[in-house]
């Protein structure tokens, strides 16, 4: 498939343009490392890929940046990113970087005010 028609598949999926560029920018770089002998042929970014996480991109509220942090988050796990060597991972990290795709805040987490539980009425009746 060309990179056009790649373009217009991906954009027909509803996913914001800006998201669709910075996804297909990616795309590109990572399969042109692909092509070196450095890293395993199995490890596809396809169009099939590209375009579940268009989809998933369109339905998800696009607020300030958390599309960027969505978008991060499925391309890692597309690739599966966890597993890859740590070599390949960095490669994976400055791509996304050149890309313009960041994790940007750390996920918050919740933690309860007070920690402690207390019991106070423990009649037996």
């Amino acid at each position: 498939m060309g990179q056009e028609e790649e373009r217009k598949t991906v954009l027909s999926t509803g996913c914001p343009v800006e998201i669709v560029e910075k996804l297909l920018a990616f795309a590109g770089r990572y399969r042109d490392t692909l092509a070196s002998d450095s890293v395993q042929k199995s490890r596809k970014f396809g169009t099939r890929a590209i375009l579940r996480i268009a989809k998933r991109m369109a339905m998800a509220p696009q607020n300030g940046n958390v599309g960027d942090d969505e978008l991060y988050m499925l391309i890692s796990r597309s690739i599966l990113a966890e597993f890859l060597p740590t070599t390949e991972r960095a490669v994976l990290e400055t791509l996304l970087k050149e890309s313009n795709i960041s994790p940007g805040r750390p996920t918050v987490q919740y933690k309860p005010q007070d920690p402690c539980v207390s019991i106070t009425d423990l009649s037996y009746s």
